[in-house]
């Protein structure tokens, strides 16, 4: 159980967003004062403001990421594993031969030149590794 004066805190807490979140509308019909509706009326349209930034910048961000693939381009990133801080391991796909990068904030330093892995399907795995013998 919290303590009283906490619990309180969290009631007058929970009220003052409340407040927030409720169009100024409906404080209309209330004779709240001239400054204290002009107030509320305020905030709400702060809100919707910021609410359509934050839908904007996620659309933007999803639509033109720097990661993306183009189309028909010649260099692929494949992956990024972040490490620590900013570091991290890049496999990058350039006319066909991948490449292991390490990046970090001053560079980028090649580590391995790796040979592309056929794509098979699981079944011609699987059979590719069946032990003889077993049934």
């Amino acid at each position: 159980m919290l303590p009283l004066q906490t619990n309180r805190l969290f009631h007058a807490a929970f009220l003052f967003v409340a407040q927030l979140a409720v169009p100024s509308a409906v404080y209309a019909g209330a004779d709240l004062g001239g400054d204290t509706a002009d107030y509320f009326r305020m905030i709400w349209g702060l809100l919707v403001v910021l609410g359509i930034i934050l839908v904007l910048y996620g659309i933007v961000r999803k639509r033109f990421s720097l990661l993306s693939p183009s189309a028909g381009g010649n260099i692929k990133i494949l992956e990024v594993k972040a490490l620590m801080g900013k570091k991290a391991l890049c496999l990058v796909d350039v006319k066909g031969q991948e490449f292991l990068l390490g990046i970090s904030g001053e560079s980028i330093s090649h580590i391995a030149t790796l040979s592309p892995q056929a794509r098979t399907s699981f079944a011609a795995t699987l059979q590719a590794t069946e032990v003889p013998g077993q049934s």
